[in-house]
């Protein structure tokens, strides 16, 4: 019962990333309470920053393609989220991100000057293709968040160290 308040109200006690509980929760899970917050970490940490921009781009590309990541994030965290998926293994994924990274560097001026914030600035990259190509083997690859949320748990199980907060008994 007290949870349910504490849900209904937004209160959260986060919990402390312990080995029992990087072995007890499956991947995807595990991901998931860490993104979300549920999990004690320290949100300022470089893993964490690092993980989230792998989540962003993923958000972004499955919901827009990569014109909207650019788009909306004018690619700032772009060669981090490669970075990232690169520590994290996936290299197909990695490697599809770094040339659609090359295809927005090399278009960058174009897009900035005709993204004004309105509609027709924004298909601007829809309309000339720029991307489709890298939307595509993306959504190959990556058909849906809980891959995403499984990779990233593999990963914390792999690497308990950079995550744990917790004693262990």
């Amino acid at each position: 019962m007290m949870q349910w308040i504490k849900k209904l109200f937004g209160i959260r006690c986060s919990e402390q990333i312990t080995e029992e509980l990087i072995e007890r929760l499956p991947a995807d899970k595990l991901c998931r309470k860490y993104i979300d917050g549920e999990l004690a970490s320290d949100m300022e940490s470089e893993v964490f920053d690092s993980i989230m921009c792998a989540v962003e781009l993923h958000a972004e590309v499955i919901n827009g393609g990569f014109n909207q990541y650019y788009y909306n994030s004018g690619g700032e965290r772009a060669q981090k989220a490669e970075d990232t998926f690169v520590k994290l293994g996936a290299d197909r994924i990695a490697d599809v991100v770094k040339r659609a990274n090359d295809q927005y560097a090399a278009n960058r001026d174009e897009l900035q000057s005709v993204w004004d914030g309105t509609k027709e600035g924004f298909a601007h990259g829809y309309k000339e293709k720029l991307f489709d190509a890298f939307d595509d083997e993306y959504y190959a690859l990556m058909r849906n968040d809980r891959q995403l949320y499984t990779m990233i748990g593999t990963y914390i199980k792999q690497h308990p160290q950079e995550f744990l907060t917790g004693m262990t008994e």
